[in-house]
């Protein structure tokens, strides 16, 4: 039988948790646009605010208005994800613990994952002024450089007026391990900044710093660790159906589920990321 593994003769009924990566970029960006989002293709419009000038003045001179601009994005809905397994009426009746209900909790984390590591892909459209070490220098990230390169992503945030507020750095596992050898950032963690927890690592030069294992590697052996204002990446998604049904051919459940989502970089100068290698 292919769920051998929920005989409760054979197996306890505490199940082993299962170690799934720790998805973190799609909880920091901005999810405000979601809106109504029904099928594959709908468009979510964004709008904002365009500059005012500011004119001298000259006393007894006619003054001149200028006529406002609407800016628009639109950010369309163009990935669609699909999760779908069945469980044998057999199995079932001889599982003691809730298969349908676990294994839809791992679609869900499963789905989370992926959406994850797509929006990673938007490193590419940040500025090249951004992007530390230029758009072909790599920098080789030791224990004794690695915050002076933090300061130069902040720097690079300032210079383009990015608020100091909702700023991250997403950093993989080695990364951290050269962060944690750091004496400039054990010092500035020791001012009272939060336990680790949920991936977050500590507040330093401005940035919250959380720990993700879908950092991608580039070709080379580069990472981009990406550093970004909440206001740099826009996600909607829309879990547009998940249906629990009963196979005309066999004797089992069956549990399938649609996730639609797209994502897009709005304001591309909120971001930064550090062209690196890492011994």
């Amino acid at each position: 039988m292919p769920y051998d593994n929920f005989v409760p003769e054979i197996w306890s009924q505490t199940i082993l948790k299962s170690f799934n990566k720790n998805s973190v970029i799609a909880g920091l960006v901005n999810r405000d646009y979601e809106g109504e989002i029904k099928k594959s293709g709908d468009v979510v419009h964004i709008r904002s605010f365009g500059n005012v000038t500011v004119r001298d003045y000259t006393r007894g001179t006619a003054i001149t208005y200028e006529t406002l601009t609407d800016p628009k994005q639109m950010l369309t809905i163009n990935q669609q994800k699909y999760f779908a397994f069945r469980v044998d009426d057999l199995d079932m009746a001889q599982a003691d613990i809730p298969v349908i209900e676990g294994y839809t909790q791992q679609a869900a984390i499963a789905v989370r994952d992926v959406v994850d590591a797509f929006l990673y892909q938007h490193y590419l459209e940040i500025p090249v002024a951004n992007i530390i070490g230029g758009a072909a220098t790599t920098i080789a990230i030791t224990k004794t450089n690695i915050y002076d390169n933090i300061t130069l992503m902040a720097e690079a945030l300032d210079a383009q007026n990015v608020p100091q507020e909702d700023r991250v750095l997403i950093v993989n596992p080695r990364f951290k391990r050269l962060l944690l050898q750091s004496d400039a950032f054990t010092r500035a963690t020791s001012m009272g900044d939060q336990a680790i927890q949920n991936g977050y690592l500590g507040n330093v030069a401005g940035f919250k710093i959380y720990v993700s294992t879908n950092v991608p590697t580039l070709a080379g052996g580069v990472v981009p660790i990406l550093a970004f204002h909440k206001d740099f990446i826009t996600l909607a998604s829309q879990v547009s159906n998940v249906e629990n049904v009963r196979p005309t051919d066999m004797f089992a459940n069956a549990v399938r589920g649609l996730y639609l989502f797209g994502s897009k970089a709005v304001r591309p100068e909120a971001g930064s990321w550090l062209r690196c290698t890492m011994a």
